[in-house]
């Protein structure tokens, strides 16, 4: 099982980014198949807002968020008290913004692989749970 950072779907969104190739490979593989993704129903919100942003375009944000929501396999959890302070005790403890502490959360609660663009999570959570690039998730999946 895996979680996918918002970082993933907008980097396979923009390719003109580094690595936007392989999201995008990695998305197509999770999904053809699909293999279960969990998914903290803030990716929808973090997609929406960052689309909405960068092409000035909320309908624009809100096709992308709800096409998202739409993929084959996902598990969707909400934040709810607990998963609330779960996240909140991860942030702390590894020095994670706090949606950064949500996915971690998630990943943690679901036994499932974090994969991520950021740094900060992929340095400050290997310890704690399974943290991967998209590169290394493709890696993985080829196994």
């Amino acid at each position: 099982m895996f979680v996918l950072d918002a970082s993933v779907h907008l980097n396979a969104l923009n390719p003109f980014e580094t690595g936007s190739e392989t999201s995008q490979r990695l998305l197509k593989q999770l999904f053809g198949k699909p293999w279960p993704v969990i998914s903290p129903t803030l990716l929808l919100v973090e997609v929406a807002a960052a689309v909405a942003r960068v092409f000035n375009d909320s309908q624009r944000g809100m096709a992308i968020a709800q096409a998202i929501y739409r993929l084959p396999g996902q598990i969707w959890v909400p934040l709810d008290e607990d998963l609330a302070l779960e996240a909140a005790q991860l942030a702390a403890v590894h020095r994670l913004r706090g949606a950064d502490g949500i996915y971690a959360a998630v990943a943690y609660r679901y036994h499932a692989a974090l994969i991520t663009l950021d740094r900060q999570q992929l340095e400050r959570l290997a310890s704690r749970l399974a943290v991967l690039t998209p590169d290394q998730a493709l890696e993985r999946l080829q196994r």
